[in-house]
């Protein structure tokens, strides 16, 4: 969602693989292995890995389990 500024909402914010990285602290090449593997969630964008807040925040919780 945008807000009245035209800028998105935190919950609606996306990730690219490397704030990503810097988000969880965890390396890029830890993320992108997770990502191809399906256990963080993630969708793919032509040749880049998009990933949403709200996803891994729920993924960290344990709310969101993805399976292989």
């Amino acid at each position: 969602m945008v807000n009245n500024r035209g800028m998105l909402s935190e919950q609606n914010q996306v990730f690219t693989l490397q704030e990503c990285s810097q988000y969880l602290k965890i390396a890029e090449s830890t993320i992108y292995l997770l990502a191809r593997k399906g256990k963080i969630p993630s969708q793919k964008v032509g040749r880049n890995w998009r990933f949403s807040k709200e996803a891994i925040d729920k993924w960290l919780a344990g709310e969101i389990i993805k399976k292989n």
